[in-house]
């Protein structure tokens, strides 16, 4: 059972008066076919999501995936897929709202294994000779794999005889998976990490060590009951901020500058141009750090640096930066043509149409360049805010390994998408600025130099009488 795809076609937010949460997602009930754009309202007692409504007291886990949000309680199991910003105020919301005691006591049985990951999954397979299918939460640990769905509670001991990767079908992290072959086994487990695979891969394939009964002890408090949340830390990403004051300096410089149109198109006045085109380069990075900077925990700042929200404001800033420069351009030709008192029809053979075709084209490659780092960013995004969520229910003497490896994973993709992310930029900065010299100017140098187009006879007639009229009006005036 693979949802296909990660994105709902409309993800919203609001917030009634009364405090209750909506959201817009597709949505996924267990062993339904998918329903799209289904408003979801979140109240203080349930879930409702088309005609299924969940008791917010029989919710037992909330599992964090890439682009997709799966909600296991007593009664059914569901997934959310939408946008990850959404998605991660919508996890929240029901954690907020939820009793966190009951995760504990899901793993109390566990309490004398070492939880290697926890991860909500869809499985596809046979254990037992009956059919296993559909979404489970499954409990990896260093003797077993336990696997919760609804009331139903199944286990499947170490060592299996084999493990094997699923590729992935999408170009999404995250959306690869596992199988698993022993008697009477063969399981296949979706939307699982990279890194949680290859951890899985490891302990499944080792027979489990005894565990002594005075490792039997059930925890009662967790992390989360005795520690404060983890504190921000933010990866180093400036370089693309460099990268680009560098890029906008240098474009400005790359311009021919024609001195034949005066000083209104000067070198001061490029430099003032690609200036502004830069703010607008940088605006999606220096907004979402800033809100990071202000994050009082990790988990905040990750989500003021959502991968997905930061391409959104990606794509958008590329955008802005095409309309703002022909924006410039066109205020240029309209100058000319307002001087030389020539027609608008005159003016729209230079409006540069193909030129912007073709600069929407090369900018939309540089976009689909860097879906590959937005999509490494998320994949680790999604692992470290699972991470820090299962950290909240550890015992509070468990070492933070995992934790401290995913958050630098993480940090290290926001680093390599900084200098991508600069390195395209600096690219349509330097072909904005060919355009200027190749096209633009030429354009400009072409329409300045026609002659100025004199008033018809009748028109100089009709300017004529008017004055006279009105001379004659004023006269009369002062003479009453």
């Amino acid at each position: 059972m693979a949802f296909e795809g990660g994105h709902s076609s409309g993800d919203r937010h609001g917030r009634e008066a009364d405090g209750t949460d909506v959201f817009t997602f597709d949505v996924i009930v267990n062993g339904t076919p998918r329903l799209y754009n289904v408003p979801v309202v979140c109240t203080d007692l349930v879930i409702r999501a088309a005609d299924e409504e969940v008791s917010l007291d029989s919710v037992f886990w909330v599992s964090r995936r890439a682009g997709l949000v799966l909600l296991f309680a007593r009664t059914r199991s569901l997934a959310f897929l939408g946008h990850s910003g959404d998605l991660e105020e919508f996890a929240r919301t029901i954690e907020q709202k939820t009793d966190q005691s009951r995760q504990r006591t899901l793993l109390q049985p566990l309490a004398a294994e070492v939880v290697v990951c926890t991860a909500g999954t869809a499985v596809n397979g046979m254990l037992s000779g009956s059919d296993l299918n559909g979404l489970h939460l499954a409990v990896f640990t260093q003797r077993a794999v336990h696997l919760f769905a609804e009331d139903r509670h199944h286990t499947v001991p170490w060592p299996v005889d084999q493990v094997s990767e699923i590729s992935s079908d999408t170009r999404e992290e995250g959306r690869a998976g596992l199988r698993l072959s022993a008697p009477d086994v063969a399981l296949e487990f979706y939307y699982l990490f990279p890194e949680e695979i290859q951890a899985i891969a490891i302990v499944a394939r080792k027979a489990p060590v005894s565990v002594g009964t005075e490792d039997e002890s059930i925890e009662m408090f967790s992390k989360g009951d005795v520690s404060p949340p983890r504190p921000a830390e933010l990866p180093e990403f400036m370089i693309s901020v460099e990268t680009l004051q560098a890029a906008f300096q240098e474009a400005a410089q790359r311009v021919r500058v024609d001195t034949s149109l005066g000083d209104r198109l000067d070198r001061p006045y490029f430099e003032r141009h690609f200036q502004d085109l830069g703010e607008i380069a940088l605006g999606p990075l220096l907004l979402r750090r800033s809100a990071a900077l202000g994050a009082g925990s990790m988990a905040h700042a990750i989500q003021a640096l959502d991968a997905e929200q930061m391409r959104e404001d990606a794509i958008a800033a590329f955008h802005s930066l095409i309309e703002q420069l022909f924006k410039v351009y066109r205020g240029e030709i309209e100058a000319l043509l307002l001087e030389k008192r020539l027609s608008s029809e005159i003016g729209s053979k230079f409006h540069a149409v193909d030129q912007h075709a073709a600069l929407v084209t090369s900018v939309t490659q540089r976009i689909e360049m860097l879906d590959s780092a937005f999509g490494k960013v998320l994949a680790r995004q999604h692992l470290l805010l699972q991470r820090l969520h299962a950290r909240e229910h550890e015992p509070p003497e468990t070492e933070e390994t995992g934790l401290e490896e995913a958050t630098s994973d993480w940090k290290a993709q926001v680093v390599k998408l900084d200098v991508t992310y600069g390195t395209a930029w600096s690219a349509v900065l330097k072909e904005v600025a060919d355009l200027w010299s190749d096209y633009f100017i030429p354009s400009l140098r072409e329409l300045a130099a026609r002659p100025r187009q004199r008033l018809s006879k009748n028109a100089r007639l009709a300017i004529l009488v008017i004055t006279v009229l009105s001379l004659v009006g004023a006269l009369a005036f002062w003479l009453s």
